[in-house]
């Protein structure tokens, strides 16, 4: 059955040091069906704000290799990636109690690197159009799929038209819908924007797949809600990387206690945007360096900066209180963050809503502690695995982040032994999921 992949997102957003969330998920999907070639043909497709067009198997092959090169994907210890290395010093440092505001460690050069190395072949855009037309009528006739799994363009739907004028039965991978139930947490104009995309995708969708059943309720009943066809949705959970998949030793040296460093460190990661509730998480680590002093552990906050954000970077920029204790980096590769988590007396995820939760899955992957949200999302995926905690209950945190930071906490100990049993899927076996379905929805045996 021929795929027609729509990878917009990876080819325009080429100049990240760093892949986020939706980055890593379309990825996979380019890994599988056109890197590896494992499920048939594969037509990858750019939609632009003005046309939409087919981009050659081999061409998209290439770019792909320069992704991987510049996320870092094809190196083999965490120490290749020496921003981990400076990250890792930083760790090890004493707090320093004239410190204004967070340690803030940033790529020197890093757009000017990946310019030199990642830039997408636009020369074939011109052409794109011509391509897409020699495909779309090179398989008429025959049982095909469009798939769309990044959000990106849903917001205008006449770029969408040709589905239909062509027959082409389409897929979409949705995320979210934060910004129409959370419109507060999100950048002015993003829910006006989430509530188009979501009239294209009930307007052309033959299957809707979600990353969480948190994620198919709140869809399905946004919808419904606008009295708009409800299509059909089927839950797949989204994979883990190899970094982050546990094997053996991995599991063994994430919840040993005499593996850990002697400076103890925690690790949020996520863009720094108000629904990851950090205002909350500050205060909290402000009642631990006021519990603790100078052996309060640190905070490592991982992610770019977002939006609505300017009370947390106040924080993070001027903060004498708990800035010696903070460390801020953005761009860091997977390699290094499953070092980064590897050390960790546990992830901290105090999120108010998400998705999915990408970040508490790659944790109890590699055995490391997790102490999250009581959330809905966080019950769904971790369930028993994660300390679960609710969401504005500050005393509750810091007992829970204070219990773990001891020495020889036997309450670190408990989360890690429960974390050990986490069995998440590769994101091999997340999209051989989704293309099961999706030949189940558009074309049986196909």
């Amino acid at each position: 059955m021929p795929i027609f992949l729509d990878l917009t997102r990876i080819s325009s957003r080429l100049l990240r040091g760093a892949p986020t969330g939706i980055d890593r998920v379309e990825f996979a999907y380019a890994q599988e069906l056109v890197s590896e070639a494992k499920y048939g043909p594969v037509v990858p497709v750019i939609t632009t704000p003005v046309a939409t067009g087919a981009i050659p198997v081999e061409t998209m092959r290439r770019h792909l290799d320069k992704i991987e090169a510049g996320w870092l994907r094809d190196r083999a210890e965490a120490g290749d990636d020496p921003f981990y290395t400076e990250l890792k010093a930083a760790i090890d440092l004493p707090p320093e109690p004239k410190q204004s505001g967070a340690r803030r460690l940033k790529r020197q050069s890093r757009r000017q690197a990946a310019a030199k190395t990642l830039q997408f072949p636009f020369r074939k855009i011109a052409t794109a159009p011509r391509l897409m037309r020699r495909s779309l009528a090179g398989t008429r006739g025959e049982t095909r799929c469009y798939f769309h799994a990044s959000h990106t363009q849903l917001d205008k739907p006449d770029r969408f038209d040709w589905l239909g004028e062509h027959a082409v039965p389409s897929v979409f991978l949705l995320h979210d819908a934060i910004p129409v139930d959370y419109p507060e947490f999100c950048s002015p104009g993003s829910a006006a924007r989430h509530h188009a995309r979501l009239e294209t995708v009930s307007r052309r969708a033959s299957l809707v797949i979600v990353n969480s059943d948190a994620t198919r309720s709140a869809i399905s009943r946004y919808i419904a809600a606008q009295g708009w066809r409800v299509p059909a949705i089927e839950v797949v959970h989204l994979g883990v990387d190899r970094w982050f998949l546990g094997n053996g030793a991995n599991r063994s040296s994430a919840s040993t206690r005499t593996h850990l460093p002697a400076r103890p460190y925690f690790v949020c990661v996520g863009t720094i945007e108000p629904r990851k509730n950090l205002i909350f998480l500050f205060n909290v680590w402000r009642g631990l360096v006021e519990k603790l002093g100078e052996a309060a552990p640190k905070l490592v906050l991982v992610g770019r900066r977002g939006w609505e954000n300017e009370n947390m970077v106040d924080i993070l920029e001027r903060s004498t209180a708990i800035g010696p204790h903070l460390i801020e980096v953005a761009d860091l590769s997977d390699l290094g963050l499953s070092a980064l988590l590897k050390g960790a007396r546990a992830l901290v995820a105090p999120s108010l809503v998400e998705g999915f939760s990408l970040p508490v899955a790659e944790a109890l992957a590699m055995g490391t502690p997790v102490i999250a949200s009581d959330i809905d999302v966080h019950r769904e995926i971790a369930g028993s695995r994660a300390l679960l905690v609710d969401p504005i209950d500050g005393p509750s945190w810091v007992r829970a982040i204070a219990g773990m930071t001891e020495p020889e906490s036997a309450l670190r100990a408990e989360w890690a032994d429960r974390a050990k049993g986490y069995e998440p899927p590769s994101w091999e076996g997340h999209v051989a999921r989704s293309m099961a379905a999706i030949r189940a929805a558009v074309g049986a045996g196909a």
